[in-house]
């Protein structure tokens, strides 16, 4: 159940995730069962299959928020355990597909983020952060906007803006065109997609985004 097809495994680069015979259960509900593979410096991941299968709780499990029955899980030579979860997720960048925006205004999600200690030595220029939602085809004129002044399409590439300029080694994201009209889909599929030093791992239905990912797990 739910091992990976590899499909044009052009990708080169060492192993930075390894999942082996990972379980996952609520209660006695067993949602993921022995699921093993690997992930390499700049692969593009994508996790895809019906609704209900597990998906969105295996980047909880990467994430250290939901604990696994059996198996284990390495980032690079650190195992994934309460211990070292801070240490992981300093290396990766983490989109949702649902969340709760505390902020008021566009600018104040970007920025918030580099108020925090270990963001401030990546914090962006404004150059930075303008040619980056141009590339996402995001107006700098959104950045003075308040929240409920912007569309769904448009609140979903401001966080993804904000999950990049954080240039982290991962991208971990759950159904990141969900909100997008076709013609955003590809461009931000296309933006994401080819980022050559970024690893990335999906949940997504979009058969453009599963298309264009190198690796695939069906489950």
């Amino acid at each position: 159940m739910g091992q990976p097809n590899k499909k044009k495994s052009n990708t080169v680069g060492t192993t930075i995730i390894s999942v082996n015979n990972v379980s996952i259960s609520y209660e006695e509900n067993i949602v993921i069962k022995k699921l093993s593979f690997q992930v390499k410096k700049s692969d593009k991941v994508v996790i895809t299959g019906e609704s209900g299968k597990g998906k969105s709780s295996i980047l909880n499990v990467l994430l250290g928020f939901i604990p696994i029955s059996n198996g284990n899980i390495f980032f690079s030579d650190i195992e994934l355990l309460p211990k070292n979860i801070g240490e992981i997720r300093s290396n990766i960048a983490w989109l949702p597909q649902e969340t709760a925006l505390h902020f008021n205004s566009v600018k104040e999600i970007i920025y918030s983020l580099f108020s925090l200690q270990k963001n401030k030595p990546n914090t962006p220029s404004k150059a930075d952060i303008h040619q980056l939602l141009s590339q996402l085809n995001i107006s700098s004129i959104l950045l003075d906007k308040e929240m409920d002044e912007i569309s769904g399409g448009q609140k979903q590439r401001v966080l993804l803006a904000a999950a990049l300029l954080l240039k982290k080694e991962i991208l971990i994201i759950d159904e990141p065109t969900s909100d997008l009209d076709e013609k955003n889909k590809k461009l931000i599929t296309d933006f994401i997609l080819t980022q050559k030093e970024l690893t990335v791992i999906a949940v997504s239905h979009d058969p453009y985004w599963i298309k264009h990912s190198n690796k695939i797990i069906t489950l």
